[in-house]
């Protein structure tokens, strides 16, 4: 069907085919017989490159046309901010489009004013609980890789925001997802069209990569096999260049992804010509160059870059990241090693992926990768305008693992997806959510959860029934909710069970609200509200008791030196006893809030490397979590009336983001002037923002640099007065 055919205005045609968009395919032609425009719900799987996105914009544009406003749901930041680039070109038609994705501590009441609003399934959930008039205001929800339902740690908060927005508005809802085995049950659930189907425009060829007597052989499952000479994988990659084309090699972990990028960086580097080295010469100093002072794994990283080879994991700070990919859009970086969190992520097609590692360590040792997953990392071959094939090649150690790996991911089909919302700190806070946001009766509460893809599948939620009563007595006791009984009150210990002849009526308390506003767990709100009293390193030990920092450093043999002498002078009383079972938990807690006590204390990133074992990108990530917590300790500690211990996190706070001692911190918050700098002035006698108003621009030019010099002198002079 060509664009054409299509009921919509001159310019909206116009705009579409400036995006190369001529005629629509298979899937996107079902969409629109079945009611894409008739307001029908629909869930959409196809493979990747299957064109969903498009089905997607063309519902965006149909409801911007009749004066809805639309709500666009992704799993990631990183995805939210592609993807609200890819529509910034709908604001030639007067569409308004925002983005939203940091911040869980507002409802974002600016996003009224926008037609089209992007933002990630956290944020989303983040802004429900503080009601914002402009919700009631939604008719079109997108739901996009709606197959992570079935992923613990994102799948839920996903499950939870689409029962919500079934529950307070009328909108209509379009789920996107790859090709899954059970998309009919998302899409009964629902109350969805199902739009299923193969199609991919381009070709993907997949196959198995062994050694045998004869050589290195492919053996494509729809094609002949290819055999090359020699036992080695480097074969591939010579083959790949020779085309002149792009790969992704995915491998288990981030170590491997940096030792494969260096191997294969020995095959690249003799083949580029002179245009392509200065080209990434230049590329490599970027990157080189995204911190103050690089570490190792910067110069690792610059290092593959001048011989066309880049590394990708979520050890890498977000600015190497994205030079990266974009690097590779270009075609300026040949090759990317990446763990397979990036077939998830962002999108990077290539002409051939390469798959290393199938097994990665589990619960039981080394265990083969969900078919699910590899399917996704395989869809990434195939680049969209440039390609009409691509390759997906499983690499295999022998002709008995490319007989497995063939009947398990080539023949084999994914496996089904199932609701991951029974997890309790999921229903602990949920169910704080739900009661903050106006849900009163007990029975109002269990019918909402009997809504949820989770009650749909199980058909019986006693399970999460059980668990919602044990969680509605912790929320009581921990005085966030009050629970007043009009019925008759059994209590046998402490779950609490009620023989119901009237209802239950609950309400959050004020400070239960302001733990569902700030996006915690209430058991990690209740575990810092108890311990809001200690300070030092015992403070920052609390908030590593939090769930919402789970990522803790491990301890390592060479660590126990150093680690038991930094304990001997803690000061922290209550240390278990070395044959408890906690005892290994309570040294990744300390060692954790050493890491970031160092930070504090004006550590840099590389000595963090190499004493922590600690990649800027985790810093950061980890850096992001503390200061939010903090900021809750904060908010809980003005409610309690508190000002010591809310001025102490609020401090706490600070040195966290900043990484730097107290003496900084007025200086800090210039803009332009970061942790370096802010030292570098501090020595040479600049210890406040008098003095930074008082100081000579020739000094400053010295020792920020001219350009800078200038706006941090103007930005002193105007903070006269404000107490810093």
């Amino acid at each position: 069907m060509l664009i054409e055919k299509l009921t919509l205005p001159e310019k909206v045609i116009s705009l579409l085919k400036e995006s190369g968009i001529e005629k629509l395919n298979p899937p996107q032609i079902d969409a629109i017989k079945n009611g894409l425009f008739e307001k029908k719900n629909m869930v959409v799987a196809a493979p990747t490159a299957s064109g969903k996105t498009l089905i997607a914009e063309l519902a965006i544009i149909k409801n911007f046309l009749e004066g809805g406003k639309s709500v666009y749901l992704l799993p990631l930041k990183a995805l939210a901010s592609e993807k609200y680039e890819d529509f910034a070109k709908y604001k030639k038609i007067g569409m308004r489009v925002a983005v939203s994705t940091g911040d869980y501590d507002s409802g974002d009441d600016w996003l009224g004013n926008y037609d089209l609003i992007i933002a990630s399934n956290e944020k989303m959930d983040s802004i429900l609980r503080h009601s914002p008039n402009w919700i009631k205001n939604i008719s079109l929800v997108i739901a996009d890789e709606i197959h992570l339902l079935d992923d613990v740690s994102r799948g839920p908060v996903l499950e939870i925001v689409l029962t919500r927005l079934m529950h307070i508005t009328n909108s209509q809802l379009i789920a996107l997802s790859a090709t899954i085995k059970n998309a009919n049950e998302i899409a009964d659930w629902l109350g969805a069209e199902l739009i299923k189907s193969d199609y991919r425009p381009i070709r993907l060829d997949k196959g198995g990569f062994y050694p045998d007597e004869n050589g290195c052989i492919i053996d494509f499952s729809e094609k002949a096999p290819v055999i090359f000479s020699g036992l080695e994988e480097g074969h591939l990659i010579r083959d790949t260049l020779k085309r002149k084309k792009q790969a992704l090699v995915f491998v288990s972990t981030r170590r491997g992804a940096e030792a494969h990028a260096e191997k294969l960086a020995k095959h690249t580097v003799n083949v580029l010509n002179a245009e392509e080295k200065a080209e990434l010469a230049k590329l490599s100093k970027s990157v080189e160059k995204s911190l103050d002072i690089p570490t190792k794994q910067c110069m690792r990283l610059a290092g593959t870059i001048k011989s066309g080879v880049a590394f990708h994991h979520a050890g890498l700070i977000a600015k190497q990241r994205k030079l990266v990919e974009d690097a590779f859009r270009a075609g300026t970086i040949k090759f990317i090693t990446a763990t397979p969190t990036l077939a998830f992520g962002m999108n990077l097609p290539a002409w051939r992926v390469l798959i290393r590692d199938a097994k990665r360590y589990g619960s039981y040792g080394y265990e083969y990768i969900p078919v699910f997953e590899v399917h996704q990392m395989m869809g990434r071959a195939g680049r969209p305008k440039y390609d009409k094939e691509g390759e997906a090649i499983l690499i295999a150690k022998s002709l008995n693992e490319a007989g497995e790996l063939k009947s398990r991911y080539i023949d084999g089909e994914p496996e089904k997806i199932y609701s991951k919302l029974s997890a309790e700190p999921i229903l602990r806070t949920q169910t704080l959510a739900l009661i903050s946001s106006g849900i009163s009766k007990k029975s109002d509460l269990m019918n909402f959860f009997d809504r949820t893809f989770f009650a749909y599948q199980y058909e019986d939620i006693k399970e999460i029934k059980k668990k919602i009563e044990k969680i509605l007595g912790e929320l009581e006791s921990f005085n966030f909710i009050e629970i007043s009984k009009k019925g008759k009150f059994i209590s046998e210990d402490f779950i609490p069970a009620f023989n119901i002849d009237g209802d239950i009526i609950m309400s959050a308390t004020k400070l239960g609200r302001r733990v569902s506003e700030l996006y915690i767990d209430p058991l990690s709100a209740n575990i810092i509200i108890k311990n809001m009293a200690r300070r030092g390193i015992e403070s920052i030990m609390a908030i590593n008791e939090c769930r919402e920092m789970n990522s803790l450093i491990s301890i390592r043999k060479k660590d126990m030196d150093w680690m038991e002498n930094e304990l001997m002078n803690s000061g922290i009383k209550d240390i278990p006893d070395i044959w408890d079972i906690d005892y290994d938990l309570f040294l990744e807690r300390f060692k954790t809030s050493l890491f970031f006590n160092e930070w504090m204390n004006e550590a840099s990133e590389n000595a963090l490397l190499e004493k922590f074992g600690v990649a800027p990108g985790e810093l950061y990530a980890k850096i992001k979590n503390a200061e939010w917590m903090l900021y809750a300790a904060k908010e809980f500690a003005i409610i309690l009336g508190s000002k010591e211990a809310a001025n102490a996190f609020n401090k706490l706070m600070l040195r966290t983001k900043y990484g730097v001692k107290e003496e900084l911190l007025s200086l800090i918050n210039i803009k332009g002037i970061g942790r370096v700098r802010a030292r570098n002035l501090y020595k040479n006698s600049i210890k406040s923002l008098a003095d930074l108003r008082n100081a000579k621009e020739e000094l400053l030019a010295k020792l920020v640099g001219a350009k800078l010099a200038k706006s941090v002198k103007s930005e002193a002079v105007s903070m006269k007065g404000m107490k810093r």
